[in-house]
């Protein structure tokens, strides 16, 4: 069912310039305390259960156990996250820099252990799958206050127009930039995010805190956007939004991809 609604989320021209040139906006307190709260108990129980799972394997690539933790797909196992990644919110700024078409492309949690002694390297979304077309969206949401002393996320402004670089596999992830560059912190309050390209250098530093650094990430890309090695189009998620001014979401079962 599409429903018109009127406008939450007013993205600006100096804002979109802003992405077009440095390749991420910040967006300060975009959910209230009582609606992060609410997203975070979903996913704290699903990372619950892949950390026990984790535990018995000690790691999994890019997921270590007391560490760092990515859990994956989790609008498939509820309704209530599939009508999160629909929100409006999500709808107005992903169609004002992406286009009418948008369809959710991942979306996963993003959990940093207590004192995880651990960098998260320098990379590109598009480092890990193969897309086409290239550009897609990234929305990395605050759960809890993301700082420098817990392992915020930081980021590589304009990198994004160096197109893709090929990434090294190595035993904490893929990396495309092993140089000087620090980079520069974006710390987010609570129900924050930012939003960046899929092609923008960004990283995580240790978080050196006695508490968990939770994130969920969320992506969007152009519906029927591929993988271009194999063909297939990406069916992660719902479509949610058509026009720009309206959003829809049905719980749908997943698909391989």
């Amino acid at each position: 069912m599409t429903t018109n609604r009127s406008k939450i989320v007013d993205v600006t021209d100096e804002q979109l310039k802003q992405y077009e040139e440095q390749g991420y906006i910040v967006f300060e307190k975009l959910f209230s305390e009582e609606e992060t709260d609410r997203i975070r108990e979903i996913i704290d129980v699903f990372d619950e259960e892949s950390e026990k799972a984790l535990l018995a394997k000690g790691q999994s690539f890019i997921s270590i156990a007391k560490q760092i933790n990515f859990t994956s797909n989790l609008n498939f196992r509820s309704p209530e996250l599939q009508q999160f990644i629909a929100d409006q919110r999500f709808v107005e700024i992903t169609t004002s820099i992406l286009g009418p078409d948008v369809k959710l492309y991942w979306d996963q949690s993003v959990y940093k252990r207590p004192e995880a002694n651990r960098d998260f390297p320098w990379h590109q979304d598009n480092g890990y799958v193969p897309t086409d077309p290239i550009h897609y969206l990234t929305f990395w949401i605050a759960l809890e206050d993301a700082t420098v002393e817990n392992g915020c996320v930081w980021i590589q402004p304009g990198t994004h127009l160096k197109g893709f670089i090929p990434h090294i596999k190595s035993d904490i992830g893929w990396v495309c930039y092993n140089g000087d560059e620090e980079g520069i912190p974006v710390e987010l309050k609570k129900g924050s995010l930012v939003a960046f390209h899929s092609l923008l250098f960004h990283r995580s530093t240790p978080n050196c805190t006695a508490s968990t650094r939770k994130a969920y990430v969320v992506q969007y890309s152009v519906d029927g956007a591929k993988n271009p090695d194999s063909g297939h189009v990406f069916r992660n998620g719902p479509v949610i939004a058509l026009d720009g001014t309206s959003a829809y979401t049905s719980f749908v079962p997943r698909e391989s991809c």
